[in-house]
C-alpha cells in the first residue's frame, strides 16, 4: 500500500506542474459538444447556445476560488446581459440538493443555465484545476480558456470578444 500513495502523490505532484495552458483549448479551436442536464432536469448541449456568445464557468459549490470568481462574474453580469453574452455555469460531480443551496444562498445573480456534470464535461475539456472559464464565440470556437478573471479584465476579455466576432 505504500507504494501505491507514493505513486499516487508523485502523480498528483506532477500534475500540478502542469500549466493550465498546457492542457487549455487554444483560441479558435472548436469547443466539443457539451451536453449535461440542468439543475431542473432538462437536457442541455452547448450547441443550442450556437449564435451567442458564451461564459462558460466549470466549478463546484466547495471551492473558495469558484466562489471568488462567481463574485468577479456578477460584477460584470449587467455587462454580460446588455450583449447578450450567456452565462453557463457547470458543476462537476455535485447533487442538485448541494447546488441548489449554494445558489440560494449566494449573492451572485443566476446563471443563465446551471448543468449538472458527473465527468462527461469535465473530461472533454481536460478540466483538473478549478474554477475554469472559457469565453466561447457565437460559432462555438474557444475565444480565451484560462484560469480566473479579475472582472475588470473579464470585462475587457468579455468586450474584445463580442467585438471582434459581431
Amino acid at each position: 500500500m505504500p507504494k501505491f500513495r507514493f505513486i499516487t502523490t508523485v502523480l498528483f505532484i506532477v500534475l500540478l506542474t502542469i500549466p493550465v495552458a498546457a492542457l487549455a483549448f487554444k483560441k479558435g479551436d472548436q469547443l466539443p459538444e457539451l451536453t449535461g442536464t440542468t439543475l431542473d432536469g432538462k437536457a442541455f448541449t452547448i450547441s443550442s447556445l450556437k449564435g451567442q456568445p458564451i461564459l462558460l464557468k466549470v466549478g463546484t459549490t466547495w471551492c473558495p476560488a469558484c466562489g471568488q470568481q462567481a463574485n468577479e462574474i456578477a460584477a460584470v453580469r449587467d455587462f454580460m446581459i446588455d450583449n447578450g453574452i450567456r452565462y453557463v455555469e457547470v458543476f462537476v460531480q455535485e447533487r442538485a440538493q448541494t447546488i441548489q443551496s449554494y445558489l440560494d444562498r449566494a449573492n451572485h445573480q443566476r446563471p443563465d443555465a446551471v448543468v449538472m456534470d458527473q465527468g462527461k464535461i469535465a473530461s472533454a475539456l481536460n478540466i483538473y484545476l478549478i474554477p475554469r472559464l472559457i469565453l466561447i464565440d457565437k460559432n462555438l470556437r474557444v475565444y480565451r480558456d484560462s484560469d480566473p478573471l479579475p472582472r475588470s479584465l473579464l470585462k475587457q476579455e468579455l468586450q474584445k470578444m463580442v467585438e471582434e466576432t459581431h
